[in-house]
């Protein structure tokens, strides 16, 4: 009988100024990830009051996702679809590095592209976007 597949984490922003759960760590959290109930049963603990929550900040973020996905969880950023932000800003260079971080190479005053920006999560990347006043994709442009 085959296994379900694992519940997906879920990734999104935390309420502001909220801090890192990492012992001893005091930075202001960017990431908070939804941790599915476990079902794991195997190691005879009660996984009832297991955390639902993990706030990770941008020191200790890229860690806990990479202990995530080599455990085999799938992450997910419920914050919004990178190939949805790039439909949004198709003069945008929109692009993920290795290491899960988003970026997008903007042009500014209709020209080449002049800044980059970079965030954890797409909703993240989509507000500096707008703040930046990139022409989306239903804005005329000169």
């Amino acid at each position: 009988m085959p296994s379900s597949p694992r519940p997906a984490y879920q990734a999104t922003s935390p309420p502001a100024d909220t801090k890192c759960d990492m012992r001893g760590c005091c930075s202001v959290a960017n990431v908070r990830v939804i941790i599915p109930e476990s079902r794991f049963t195997a190691d005879g603990i009660d996984h009832s009051k297991d955390p639902s929550t993990f706030d990770a900040c941008e020191w200790h973020w890229p860690a806990m996702r990479d202990a995530c996905l080599r455990n085999g969880h799938r992450i997910v950023d419920i914050t919004g679809d990178i190939r949805q932000l790039s439909a949004e800003f198709p003069r945008c260079n929109i692009f993920t590095s290795d290491g899960g971080r988003l970026y997008a190479s903007a042009p500014l005053n209709g020209f080449a592209p002049d800044t980059t920006v970079d965030a954890w999560l797409a909703g993240q990347l989509r507000v500096q976007l707008e703040q930046l006043s990139v022409p989306a994709s239903s804005e005329r442009v000169p």
